[in-house]
């Protein structure tokens, strides 16, 4: 036998080798061989997507003027205040503003500035979560995880947006690839600083980042290899470090000397309530006085509704993740009992099932809460990335012929019921997604999808007859992620070249309004405290950006009252304030609104209507009133 062996041995053929002549020649042979050139071409798409035609996205006013009043002074900056005079405050934590200042301080007041942050965000959460899928199931489901993440409609959106939800969505994958690298050697370091990455995503925006939360919780306890208290102890100082870092802003806020701005919001004047009611109940429970839903009712479907936006967004990448990741639990589930690598194998098990448990949660979230806008969707799609990668991946490992063949008869008749199996799941994905695809009118998209997934099963087929080998199976794989990818690759060129966002903040007066109110009131206010006193000063963020001069707010969000009668008519009488811009539409008895409280009724009694010499047209619903005293 061992005469045999060598003589094999003596006349195989070797393999080419490539000798470089030069040291320059080896110094690219191993830079070849070292940088993982797939994820780089992948994460340069993704930028590609998010930087293009970023100049033409129009911004969200509401979070503009904060991040332009927080550049004035540090005690802005510190409470994200929203106006000049730091009366109010932005209604969230405000790490996502201080980026977005440091980002218009170092290149200038402009629209592609103030996404810089957020377009940064997303793109770096393609390679992280890459890794993090590598990790567990190798480079090609990672590859094909983080290419799912690139090219989401939604990702893209909201990336291309000057909200804060990209950079949430990156912090909860670095939350991911830390808890992957904990569960890989049982690290309680790594555990914590997972936690300490979640409450930096809650600082972001709140309890939106901590939906991942359950998932990561299950993936650290299954596949840890360590005993349970060990695990349950780790846990607990991740759950800490969670706490205190995701309260650590508002506990410094609130014990801070000097007068604190009024969080936008909230109904006691604190950021926990803010944070905990007008932030988390008031938007789950649907209390909240104000009618901005950019989507569909609340219901099991709404996710993939076609009417809507929701289902182009984000609906076929939800359907292939939800069809993928169910398979891929259950490829590794049956996997776990003949792995030669059982750590290796548990990792995989807990992996699949904490993706699905996310992917769970987020989505039961999303589809019963009552207000809900676009961007809100970036909490569940490193799940759905994910699922996609690694559902596709197990599958097409599984058409490999002898992938995994066991030593027994009845091993190999599992491999080749999986192998046929995994056809059969990859025919009704993608016949599910070109159905969908093509319900959502883009039959030609639905048609290349159906002509790359008859290439998959064909090759499928061949590979599970045993006349193919392995580079059949991965160009299977290869055209089942194009078929899945064929729509969202097309509806994200679309919002690129539409100059599309999700930035959409609350409605705003026009541009010529707030040029002429601020051409009529900055010569005639110099040396007064306030520029102007507003019932509704959430409207004025676009004056705020271009005078950057305090106001008076009469009231915060939903009407409520920040200033009393009292209060304003010592400001009138000390000379602190001249003038008021008071909502135009009519007060009856019992009516709720800015314009109906006590202070805004006052201005219309007693001051002197200036709207038509500062310009205002009627058609307006402001009225500009000097206020005499």
């Amino acid at each position: 036998m061992t005469s045999v062996d060598n003589r094999a041995e003596s006349l195989a053929i070797p393999e080419p080798r490539f000798y470089p002549a030069t040291r320059a020649g080896a110094i690219a042979a191993r830079l070849v061989r070292a940088v993982p050139w797939g994820i780089c071409a992948v994460t340069a798409l993704a930028a590609t997507l998010r930087f293009a035609e970023l100049g033409d996205v129009v911004g969200n006013p509401f979070y503009d003027a904060a991040v332009h009043s927080m550049g004035l002074s540090w005690h802005n900056f510190l409470f994200g205040a929203f106006d000049p005079g730091a009366v109010l405050a932005v209604d969230k934590p405000p790490l996502d503003l201080w980026l977005q200042v440091a980002s218009v301080r170092a290149f200038g007041w402009s629209s592609w500035a103030l996404r810089l942050p957020e377009v940064v965000g997303g793109t770096l959460a393609v390679p992280v979560l890459y890794d993090a899928v590598r990790r567990v199931a190798g480079r090609g489901a990672g590859l094909a995880a983080a290419a799912a993440l690139a090219v989401t409609p939604v990702s893209v959106l909201t990336s291309r947006s000057d909200t804060m939800d990209s950079l949430m969505m990156l912090c909860v994958v670095a939350a991911l690839w830390l808890t992957v690298r904990a569960a890989q050697a049982g690290s309680r370091r790594s555990l914590v600083l997972a936690g300490v990455a979640l409450g930096l995503a809650f600082n972001v925006k709140l309890l939106e980042g901590l939906a991942a939360v359950p998932a990561l919780i299950v993936l650290y306890a299954v596949a840890a290899p360590i005993p349970r208290r060990w695990k349950a102890a780790d846990l607990g100082l991740a759950g800490l470090a969670l706490a205190a870092v995701s309260l650590s802003w508002a506990a410094v806020v609130t014990l801070a000397p000097g007068r604190h701005p009024f969080p936008i919001g909230s109904k006691t004047g604190t950021v926990f309530d803010a944070i905990f009611s007008f932030n988390g109940i008031g938007r789950i429970a649907g209390t909240l006085p104000t009618g901005g839903v950019y989507s569909d009712p609340p219901g099991v479907f709404r996710l993939f509704s076609g009417v809507g936006s929701l289902g182009r967004l984000f609906g076929v990448m939800l359907l292939a993740a939800l069809a993928l990741g169910g398979a891929a639990l259950v490829v590794e589930w049956r996997r776990r009992a003949s792995e030669e690598e059982p750590a290796r194998s548990r990792l995989a098990f807990a992996f699949a099932l904490a993706v699905v448990i996310w992917l769970g949660t987020g989505v039961a979230l999303l589809s019963y809460v009552t207000l809900l806008h676009a961007r809100y969707l970036e909490m569940v799609t490193p799940a759905v990335a994910a699922a996609i990668g690694l559902g596709l991946a197990s599958l097409v490992e599984s058409l490999r012929p002898g992938a995994r063949a066991g030593t027994s008869f009845a091993g190999t008749l599992w491999e080749g019921r999986r192998a046929r199996a995994s056809v059969l799941l990859l025919a009704v994905a993608l016949a599910g997604v070109c159905w969908y695809t093509s319900t959502l009118q883009s039959a030609s998209v639905a048609r290349s999808a159906a002509i790359a997934g008859a290439a998959v099963l064909a090759a499928a087929a061949a590979t599970v007859a045993g006349r193919a080998a392995r580079p059949v199976a991965l160009a299977a794989g290869v055209l089942a992620l194009a078929a899945f990818l064929a729509f969202p690759v097309k509806e994200s060129d679309r919002v690129v070249r539409q100059a599309k966002s999700d930035s959409v903040g609350l409605p705003v007066q026009p541009r010529k309004v707030e040029v002429a109110i601020s051409r009529y009131l900055l010569p005639r206010t110099k040396g007064l405290r306030y520029e102007v006193a507003a019932d509704n000063s959430i409207e004025l963020a676009p004056l705020l950006i271009h005078d950057a001069r305090p106001i008076l707010p009469l009231t915060s969000f939903a009407a409520q009252p920040l200033v009393s009668l009292r209060q304003l008519r010592r400001a009138v009488r000390s000379g602190a304030v001249r003038y008021a811009l008071i909502g135009r539409y009519p007060c009856p008895p019992g009516r709720q609104g800015a314009a109906c409280i006590p202070a805004s009724l006052w201005v219309r009694q007693n001051g002197v209507d200036v709207s038509a010499q500062a310009g205002i047209p009627p058609a307006v619903r402001l009225k500009l009133y000097f206020l005499t005293g």
